[in-house]
């Protein structure tokens, strides 16, 4: 199965056919985000400058849950009644590897 992703107004974004995961600590539920929108991200905020350790504060917020700081290696395949909670929230991204 494709992962689809289309672009809405503002740079909102609605996914389809994504496989969502939750974090094992909290279950706050995220997608693995594209190397590709990685890439556009990246593009998006070279404008700023960043500092190494800012820098290393945008990559580090792609590793672990936004909610509690758990590593992606904790994360699971989000069941339903982590689905049903998300009903009402952001979903937000992990990167899973470099590739």
């Amino acid at each position: 199965m494709d992962a689809e992703t289309e672009t809405l107004g503002k740079g909102s974004v609605y996914l389809r056919d994504r496989k969502l995961l939750a974090c094992g600590a909290c279950g706050w539920v995220h997608y693995p985000m594209t190397f590709q929108e990685k890439l556009t991200n990246d593009r998006r905020l070279a404008r700023y400058n960043l500092t190494p350790a800012e820098q290393l504060a945008y990559q580090s917020a792609y590793r672990q849950c936004l909610r509690c700081e758990a590593p992606v290696g904790e994360f699971r395949a989000a069941e339903k009644r982590d689905l049903a909670r998300a009903a009402s929230h952001l979903v937000t991204p992990v990167m899973i590897d470099n590739s």
